[in-house]
């Protein structure tokens, strides 16, 4: 059927049930940015080098070091999504970070189809944790 949008089809790591459009782009982020490079059998370059900031004090250069981290890597690893906006949301005594983000959802851009978007605005929130790994 021409005209149909494919959106991609994954399973929700939680309940196995069937995940599809921006559901499914939150888990997937979740997965990169909570994967540490060189964990993962067969692609060790995925994920995010976040916990390399792990027991640092939260100054601007090392939030700009997570933003820009976050950024790169969602840039690398998920092609139906453009990352327009981060912000902090929420610090812990703990160091847990709660970062809210934002941008433009592609849901064809894995067959390079960016003609068809989505803004998102600054919807999903995701904690990262800086304090004791």
């Amino acid at each position: 059927m021409a005209g149909e949008i494919r959106y991609r089809v994954g399973i929700n790591a939680r309940t196995g049930k069937l995940l599809t459009g921006p559901a499914h782009l939150a888990q997937s982020l979740g997965k990169i940015w909570h994967t540490r490079i060189g964990t993962r059998v067969m692609r060790l370059t995925f994920g995010a080098d976040l916990r390399s900031l792990l027991s640092e004090d939260l100054t601007p250069s090392i939030a700009l070091l997570l933003y820009n981290e976050m950024v790169a890597s969602a840039a690398l690893w998920e092609p139906e999504y453009l990352l327009g906006q981060l912000q902090l949301v929420r610090l812990t005594d703990a160091g847990q970070l709660g970062i809210r983000h934002g941008g433009l959802y592609f849901p064809e851009g894995r067959f390079g189809n960016y003609d068809l978007a989505v803004d998102l605005g600054l919807r999903a929130t995701t904690t990262v944790a800086l304090g004791a790994a």
